[in-house]
């Protein structure tokens, strides 16, 4: 932390302004940089093939082949930092194209990012265009670094495992009803600035509570579970599908009148009912409403709601679309 504080400081930040982890990378690489006096830093990001450029600082690009890199050298030693002090005079890298031509590099030291599995993923390192060394200060000052950015790699990570819990139905794994929430106002407003419609369709389970009553709460959730896969494995790719609360699903269908997503409803209505299912035979009534109809949101659900109850007291297992009439 104290290192992430330094690199604020030097890019002339007040320390108590909140960074982002993409801007906490840009502080490390900084802080290598003027620890190193290198006017090149970089942190790369390894996959099978390429080094990622995710975060970088004179230098141009977003990736470098793995076998042409320095840096695939240096995560062969991942407990030392690779030092060469000349590249012109290093047989593994004089005829190198960044040696023997534009932009000419002489110097390079990186320091491999070991995760804490123990694998390595990448390295933060500096180019110079002159030969020289490290000493040890410098050279436990980029380990250290190495160690920051493992450490910011992780927090991310984590950070957007817990957003996508946060937004994820925990039985059901689709989308929950804070994701359709945001999704939702996201959709309205898009109809409102640009005129794009858009259709919602809210989708019940027919006769649910009597299939809980008749195999119980676990057999529920498993059905709860597959009427939700079927939507997700059958819906367009484009729609957005969420557990809207109890057996109520929502679907909002992007770009849709509600002429073409009343036949989309259809077709996803009829996959649950032509489904085999074990125990009973689970059917869902839906009840559609298109935004171009509503100035607000609130009564759009609300009329997409209406529907839905009209469909199931007219019989269930149909698709009902709000009209003006």
């Amino acid at each position: 932390m104290a290192f992430s504080l330094v690199a604020q400081a030097l890019a002339g930040k007040s320390i108590h302004e909140p960074a982002n982890a993409e801007q906490s990378l840009q502080d490390i690489i900084q802080l290598a940089s003027y620890i190193c006096d290198a006017p090149v830093a970089m942190v790369t990001k390894a996959d099978d093939t390429e080094l990622n450029l995710i975060a970088k600082l004179g230098i141009a690009g977003h990736s470098v082949l793995r076998r042409e890199s320095f840096c695939g050298y240096a995560m062969e030693a991942p407990n030392a930092v690779m030092v060469v002090p000349d590249a012109s005079l290093d047989s593994r890298f004089n005829t190198h194209p960044m040696v023997a031509s534009a932009p000419g590099y002489r110097f390079y030291a990186g320091s491999p990012l070991i995760d804490p599995e123990g694998f390595v993923i990448g390295t933060i390192c500096v180019f110079d265009y002159v030969p020289k060394q490290l000493n040890q200060k410098q050279i436990d000052s980029l380990q250290a670094l190495s160690r920051q950015v493992i450490a910011m790699l992780e927090l991310k990570k984590l950070s957007e495992q817990l957003h996508l819990t946060s937004l994820t139905d925990a039985l059901t794994g689709v989308n929950n009803r804070r994701a359709f929430d945001q999704k939702f106002e996201a959709e309205f407003s898009r109809w409102q600035r640009t005129g794009q419609p858009f259709t919602l369709a809210l989708i019940d389970i027919d006769h649910f509570k009597s299939f809980n009553d008749s195999f119980g709460h676990a057999a529920g959730d498993q059905a709860l579970s597959e009427v939700a896969s079927l939507f997700q494995q059958h819906c367009r790719n484009y729609d957005f599908f969420a557990r809207y609360g109890g057996e109520e699903f929502v679907l909002i269908l992007p770009g849709t009148d509600r002429v073409s997503a009343y036949k989309t409803l259809e077709k996803l209505r009829l996959v649950v009912a032509n489904h085999e299912w074990p125990l009973r035979q689970l059917t869902v009534s839906i009840g559609l409403a298109s935004a171009e109809k509503f100035n607000d949101k609130k009564h759009l659900l609300e009329a997409a709601d209406q529907v839905l109850y009209k469909a199931k007291t007219q019989g269930r297992n149909q698709t009902g679309v709000f009209s003006d009439s």
